[in-house]
């Protein structure tokens, strides 16, 4: 999924059941997990693994390429 979000809109703490990519599309965006945070720019790719805690904070109006990985569930 295409996420836009503007400048100093948030998304709050939040975890995805399936590992997740994240890759900067244009301007700056602050992503926080396991205590650290940094900063995505035009260009820059992050990996998170499944049920990892993690927020959102747009410096700069900007958008991210969201790709989560679900798995079926086993029978």
């Amino acid at each position: 999924m295409r996420l836009i979000l503007p400048a100093g809109k948030t998304l709050p703490e939040h975890t995805v059941d399936g590992p997740i990519t994240m890759h900067c599309l244009e301007g700056a965006i602050d992503v926080t997990a396991q205590g650290n945070c940094k900063t995505l720019r035009a260009g820059d790719f992050m990996y998170l693994a499944a049920n990892v805690p993690h927020a959102l904070r747009a410096t700069e109006d900007g958008s991210i390429l969201v790709s989560i990985v679900l798995r079926k569930p086993s029978i």
